[in-house]
């Protein structure tokens, strides 16, 4: 196991926020963290509806996400987004399948490396990657040092699922037979698999 995962694709693509995977946010149901976290911006619940669904593909809801009109957005937005991502990373951990991508980081230190100049949530690194994979350019505050906080996120989340495991093995299986109220269809789908 690496002492450093900063490179969320392949084995580890799942934990990204563009990586495809359903899960329920404030009573509606996400594609991706990148939709969840974008429509979480939005004041009028009524307006989120462009993110919801599978419908809204993770780098769509990206380039929305750009375009949401300043009025849309809640005006205490900055002060919630981090607790905002950990409650939609919680809620895109509790299904099985992601979490155990996520428990296979064992005790990595998880950096959100990406090339997109996004030094908020993870740490750039498009000044070290070949020219080739330059997709957006090199950007002027992007040194190799970043905020990281969806990686810290994700190692906070990380522990808080061992503990809930440690507790109780068999709280994977219980917690997602109990989702009915979410997804009658989906629960039915998962006891028949199980």
């Amino acid at each position: 196991m690496p002492q450093v995962i900063d490179s969320f694709t392949g084995r580890y693509a799942a934990l990204g926020l563009l990586h495809r995977s359903g899960f329920f946010f404030e009573g509606d149901e996400y594609h991706s963290a990148a939709a969840a976290i974008e429509a979480a911006k939005i004041l009028n619940r009524p307006d989120r509806v462009s993110f919801i669904g599978w419908n809204c593909k993770p780098w769509k809801a990206r380039a929305m996400g750009k375009g949401i009109p300043q009025y849309w957005i809640r005006p205490d937005w900055k002060q919630v987004e981090e607790p905002v991502m950990l409650d939609i990373q919680r809620s895109k951990f509790s299904w099985p399948e992601v979490c155990e991508v996520l428990l296979s980081t064992e005790d990595a230190k998880l950096i959100y490396g990406n090339v997109c100049h996004d030094n908020f949530w993870g740490v750039c690194k498009c000044r070290t990657v070949p020219a080739a994979q330059r997709k957006y350019g090199i950007g002027v505050r992007c040194t190799g040092a970043g905020d990281n906080r969806l990686g810290r996120i994700l190692m906070q989340v990380r522990e808080e699922r061992k503990a809930v495991l440690q507790a109780d093995p068999d709280t994977q299986r219980k917690m997602t037979r109990s989702m009915s109220f979410l997804a009658p269809t989906l629960t039915t789908v998962l006891q028949a698999a199980s």
